[in-house]
């Protein structure tokens, strides 16, 4: 109930920030004669004038912007189907309704230059098929939050408070505390990945992540960050992270007891030009306090009176990527093509995957009549851990997995998104077939 009033009032807030806007308006005009934009002569003219507009319901964020609101709205729907191979062949639909609010704190509240107080909630519906792919291939990461499986809801995933700071050179300070969205924190160093809403579906074809499933424990956590940007390239380039190990998307924990346990982690980024083409390399690395069951079956024993007993250690990732802009149209930026490469290694134990490689390419706006349109091809595989695969051995022989992913976002007008994708899987289970797994993605910016 606290989140959904929470979510409310910052709602009425920007609404209201709407409404002092056209009051200040009013009383500036209130001399002259007004002119009333001229109706629409038809019901054609009145469906492109809709149509045309940058956001479904017109231009009120603009105005709210200029008064220090940013207000996001926006629709996902996705429908995948399982339709070969896999755990079970089924398809599904569901989807998600996101709500942004960042408010410029010197703007909305009179307080100093840089700070500003943001929030992301999120309602789930319907169902995915993350399960019936198998339980580590992550097919659809839209579909992961608030929490994953067939949860219905609406939470409040983030809720910051954010300070920009001079910091040297080029340079600016971020300090950010608060609840953290993961997804937001990592589309922050990887804006390609949007949410998962513009580009590829499946996570694995993006970052690194299994490997550090564990360590990291949930979506939404307490916690902080310091990066400094780099103003040239507009991204992170050096930081440091600091958050508690449980997740909070659903409910909010006592913050008393948030930091018991902590994933603590840094990076570092080498931003260069290459042709006049921007490229990186980055190097992140992360620990956690908090212990996890060992995966090696001589530490686990079985003692009279208390049953299994097994040690614990505490894991530990070092993830590098690889980025390159390739090409870019001549006379339009936005239009270009890139590549990504990334890998993640831990510990054999404790962690259940060890090792992730992924590579991808991802196309924007190719044919210079569709400069909005995307289009991306992605290849990613998983090694599990020995140890883990001798730990379920006497249940199920698991294997390494490995996916292929294509799509292409179809911009159908500015604030309407189309997109098929096609992924192709060999999932953890050695008995399951390989899995055909199609989808459509439908996404809508009111």
């Amino acid at each position: 109930m606290r989140k959904i009033v929470t979510i409310v009032c910052l709602l009425v807030l920007a609404l209201g920030g709407a409404g002092f806007s056209t009051l200040a308006q009013a009383e500036e005009t209130s001399t002259h004669v007004h002119k009333m934009p001229p109706a629409p002569e038809s019901w054609g003219e009145a469906f492109k004038e809709i149509w045309d507009r940058d956001k479904l319901t017109g231009d009120w964020a603009s105005d709210l912007h200029d008064h220090g609101l940013d207000v996001g709205l926006r629709l996902s729907q996705y429908y995948q189907n399982v339709a070969s191979g896999g755990v079970n062949e089924n398809g599904e639909y569901g989807g998600t309704m996101d709500y942004r609010v960042t408010a410029d704190a010197k703007k909305v509240f009179g307080l100093w230059e840089g700070l500003s107080f943001n929030m992301h909630a999120r309602t789930r519906f319907g169902k995915d098929i993350n399960a019936d792919a198998g339980a580590f291939v992550l097919p659809n990461a839209g579909m992961l939050s608030p929490l994953p499986g067939d949860y219905h809801g609406t939470d409040i995933t983030g809720l910051t408070a954010s300070q920009y700071l001079p910091f040297f050179y080029d340079r600016l300070a971020l300090i950010t505390i608060g609840q953290l969205d993961v997804v937001d924190t990592v589309t922050m160093f990887f804006p390609n990945l949007a949410y998962g809403q513009e580009g590829f579906w499946n996570i694995n074809s993006t970052i690194t992540t299994l490997p550090w499933f564990g360590a990291v424990r949930g979506l939404s956590l307490y916690g902080g960050y310091a990066v400094t940007i780099n103003q040239k390239y507009k991204g992170p380039e050096t930081g440091f992270l600091a958050l508690g190990t449980e997740n909070e998307s659903t409910s909010w924990g006592s913050l008393g007891n948030a930091f018991d346990e902590v994933w603590l982690a840094g990076f570092h980024r080498l931003y260069w030009d290459f042709q006049d083409h921007m490229g990186f390399f980055m190097v992140f690395g992360g620990y956690s306090t908090k212990g996890q069951p060992s995966n090696d079956p001589n530490d686990i024993v079985f003692v009279p009176g208390q049953g299994l007993n097994t040690k614990e250690k505490k894991p530990w990732d070092i993830a590098l990527y690889l980025y390159q802009d390739f090409w870019k149209a001549e006379g339009n930026p936005d239009r270009k093509a890139t590549l990504l490469i990334g890998g993640t290694v831990g510990p054999d134990n404790p962690q259940f995957a060890q090792y992730h490689l992924f590579a991808n390419v991802e196309v924007f706006g190719l044919m210079k009549s569709r400069p909005h349109d995307r289009m991306g091809v992605g290849w990613w595989k998983n090694w599990l851990s020995d140890d883990f695969k001798k730990l379920a051995s006497p249940v199920i022989d698991l294997q390494n997995l490995w996916g292929v992913e294509l799509y292409y976002n179809i911009e159908l007008n500015k604030w309407l998104h189309l997109t098929p994708d096609l992924q192709l899987v060999e999932n953890q289970r050695e008995r399951d077939d390989f899995a055909v797994i199609a989808g459509g993605r439908l996404v809508m910016d009111f």
